[in-house]
């Protein structure tokens, strides 16, 4: 079903590709998920674009169809009227977009000439239908531009949520570390593959840091010396690879700090699964930056496993993305 947008510009006539687009429903998710794109705007000097998505339905019946678009067409704006007061309050300029289909469509379609896509991790189900579960994942593979998914509520991030780690550690100077013991407070975490410094990840996470005054975290994972048996993980294979990935986390961060000289940036280095490291990152963490797709993803794999499975458990801000697509 196609969307039918309509856009009202409050404060900038055409404020071009400087824009955060948040996805508006009434809930407190979409109220955090507005918080947040305020501050992101703010640190930025974006327009925020409020985008409202209502169903469209068709039963035969033109009288009830009649109806039932009046009351959530009602809904949805009164919403939007909402959201509007809070960022007019914050002092930013503001744009609303109201949108009649499908909500996950109208985001990616919204998202071609924004910055960047803030979401709640899931909706009431409410103005923009469809729980914005499954919308928030299907703008998080198909935008065309990075997504934050905001997790579902800060009090979350408690420690007894921390843990299913068993398994995991982190190489430190002084030893192995369990991985749950990293404390990433104050800082943008990206998870690098193969891709290294030419990871589209990896310049976004460089940017936000600057942009925020955070301190980059840069993480690389071996999971294949993961659940191998014990006499495999011997001294000699985590020297080696610790040997050799912090080489190359070295020359990343020195090419970084050649750039950009202000950003303090560090780097850990792990055994274990890639996914369940970077979601234990999120407990702690400002923002954990992945990409849609690793190296090895499928080509028509639009959102790889390891983002999907952090997505999923995330107890706090995750940045996706999107691949280089040829």
């Amino acid at each position: 079903m196609n969307s039918d947008s309509r856009a009202e510009n409050q404060s900038t006539a055409d404020s071009g590709h400087n824009v955060v687009l948040v996805g508006v429903d009434g809930s407190d998710q979409a109220r955090h998920a507005l918080e947040r794109a305020v501050d992101e705007a703010r640190a930025q000097d974006l327009t925020v674009r409020l985008l409202g998505a209502y169903p469209v339905i068709g039963v035969g019946d033109p009288g009830l169809e009649m109806r039932f678009t009046e009351a959530v067409m009602k809904e949805n704006a009164d919403h939007l009227a909402e959201a509007r007061q809070t960022v007019e309050q914050a002092g930013l300029p503001v744009e609303v977009v109201e949108a009649g289909g499908d909500a996950a469509k109208a985001v990616v379609e919204q998202s071609g000439d924004a910055v960047l896509v803030v979401m709640g991790k899931r909706g009431r189900g409410g103005a923009l239908r469809g729980r914005l579960g499954s919308v928030s994942a299907a703008v998080a593979a198909h935008a065309k531009c990075p997504v934050i998914i905001v997790p579902e509520a800060a009090e979350i991030r408690h420690s007894e949520r921390r843990g299913g780690s068993a398994g995991d550690f982190a190489l430190e100077a002084d030893g192995p570390v369990k991985a749950d013991q990293i404390d990433f407070t104050g800082r943008v975490v990206v998870g690098l593959d193969a891709l290294g410094s030419r990871s589209p990840a990896l310049g976004k996470a460089v940017a936000y840091a600057q942009e925020h005054g955070k301190v980059l975290a840069l993480v690389s994972v071996n999971g294949a010396l993961s659940g191998t048996p014990s006499w495999f993980q011997d001294e000699f294979n985590q020297a080696r690879y610790f040997h050799e990935a912090d080489q190359k986390l070295t020359q990343i961060s020195d090419e970084i700090a050649a750039q950009h000289p202000e950003l303090t940036v560090e780097h850990h280095i792990f055994v274990g699964r890639p996914a369940r490291i970077l979601m234990n990152a999120t407990h702690t963490a400002d923002l954990v930056v992945v990409g849609s797709r690793g190296i090895g993803g499928f080509r028509g794999l639009l959102l790889g496993s390891v983002s999907q499975a952090v997505l999923e458990n995330a107890t706090g801000a995750v940045m996706v993305v999107p691949a280089h697509r040829s």
